[in-house]
């Protein structure tokens, strides 16, 4: 199954099952959102879908007066980047009328993030880590791990104002939900679940945490490391990645790294690291270099992580 299938397959589950409203820019047809993801659906429930002009901020908080109403309500903002315009109503509202006064909302933020496309500065962002230390909400981010429509209708269904975040490079790839050949796949944790990735049953050197679009590229690293220096190394992937206090329990590795593809000063790295020390454990942190993301294919990649970056962290950071 495509990740995006799997996720177009969530959203038109709630759409029949609890009568859950879409909201955003161009979600309509004929186009279907700007990565394709409702593509389909407005023309099956035409009632559902609530085509907006550019207003983030405004259509953000109608859907959150939606979902105060007793509704189930998916925003879709067309580029992570975006997110910003909504943090008022995010955070000054639909935070507060959930922890304050116990208000129940089935209100999911869905957004693309992530770069590696040379969409430039202002659509190649992954801005979530904004969000993750608001009492009252929450920030799930999917992968190819795990099916993207089955966490979307969980995390509708916690009654939790969610923050919703699709690495924009997943959508056309097969999902990973089965064992193959080579990864020992294992879920850790029901609800928003947690995947571990190993290769055999052994203590691995390291560990790195990670989610996202990041996991592609940390399952890479961890191969080529693996035939290369002879390293063993196991991925440990949440998806409700604002709670970072129980991650540390799942790690196996007394050497740890943390991959985001956000800037990694001040980010979730910071946190998920702290624990990782606090534990006795060895910890670094792998990020976006602190610089706005080029268009340019090269410059782009000066930028962002790779494998690369994974490689020299695990020979020569922990020496």
């Amino acid at each position: 199954m495509r990740f995006i299938d799997s996720l177009r397959g969530g959203i038109e589950k709630l759409i029949s099952d609890k009568n859950a409203f879409i909201i955003g820019e161009d979600i309509q047809e004929p186009y279907g959102g700007a990565f394709k993801v409702t593509k389909g659906l407005s023309a099956k429930y035409p009632d559902n879908f609530i085509a907006t002009p550019m207003t983030e901020q405004a259509f953000t908080g109608m859907g959150i007066g939606m979902a105060l109403e007793g509704a189930w309500v998916t925003v879709e903002i067309m580029f992570g980047d975006f997110i910003t315009l909504t943090a008022d109503q995010m955070i000054n509202h639909a935070a507060k009328f959930h922890d304050m006064y116990g208000e129940e909302m089935h209100f999911v933020v869905r957004t693309p993030v992530g770069a590696y496309r040379g969409y430039g500065a202002t659509h190649s962002q992954s801005l979530e880590s904004i969000f993750m230390g608001i009492p009252g909400m929450q920030v799930v981010a999917t992968s190819i791990l795990y099916e993207p429509g089955k966490l979307l209708t969980y995390a509708m269904g916690t009654g939790v104002p969610t923050l919703f975040v699709e690495n924009k490079t997943d959508y056309g790839k097969q999902l990973l939900i089965d064992n193959d050949d080579f990864w020992n796949r294992v879920q850790l944790s029901e609800g928003f679940p947690i995947i571990r990735l190993g290769m055999s049953d052994r203590k691995p050197d390291f560990s790195i945490v990670t989610y996202g679009g990041m996991v592609s590229i940390a399952m890479e690293a961890a191969k080529q490391l693996l035939y290369e220096e002879e390293i063993e190394t196991e991925i440990i992937i949440p998806s409700l990645v604002s709670d970072t206090m129980h991650i540390n329990d799942y790690i196996s590795a007394d050497k740890v790294i943390v991959l985001e593809e956000g800037v990694s000063e001040f980010g979730w790295g910071a946190e998920i690291g702290y624990n990782a020390l606090s534990s006795g454990r060895g910890c670094k942190r792998i990020g976006a270099r602190k610089s706005y993301i080029p268009a340019g294919k090269v410059a782009e990649a000066m930028v962002l992580p790779c494998v690369e970056d994974i490689a020299e962290c695990m020979i020569e950071g922990f020496r």
